[in-house]
């Protein structure tokens, strides 16, 4: 119990620095409520002639949302392929699964045209 301290002491001392901040929002808020604040704020893209006109388009967040699968796909690949000869055949079978599952993900993407830009 006593090699844990440290840990209890780094927690109290994340909670007193959380109450702080808090207590000190709370006790000097922010008076100035300007219409530009409440205003959506997208990709860098100005809404505020835009809002009335057309919806920021979801193709751009389905595009992200691809490349961070893929992306995890890449940092999973790198360590199985460093210690991949040490395991032995059931690195292989198991990267060739779970590289499968990315496949279907992609081919069901790519049939409902989730990567081309309208």
């Amino acid at each position: 119990m006593a090699e844990f301290y440290p840990v209890y002491i780094y927690f109290g001392v994340v909670l007193l620095v959380t109450l702080a901040v808090l207590g000190s929002t709370a006790l000097v808020p922010s008076n100035k409520s300007e219409p530009v604040k409440f205003l959506p704020y997208e990709s860098g893209i100005q809404t505020q002639t835009r809002l009335q006109q057309e919806r920021f388009p979801l193709r751009h967040y389905l595009v992200g949302l691809i490349f961070l699968v893929f992306d995890i796909e890449v940092i999973f690949l790198y360590p199985w392929a460093v210690i991949s000869k040490s395991i032995g055949p059931f690195a292989f079978y198991e990267m060739s699964i779970f590289l499968v599952a990315l496949l279907v993900g992609l081919a069901y993407v790519w049939r409902k045209k989730g990567l081309q830009w309208e």
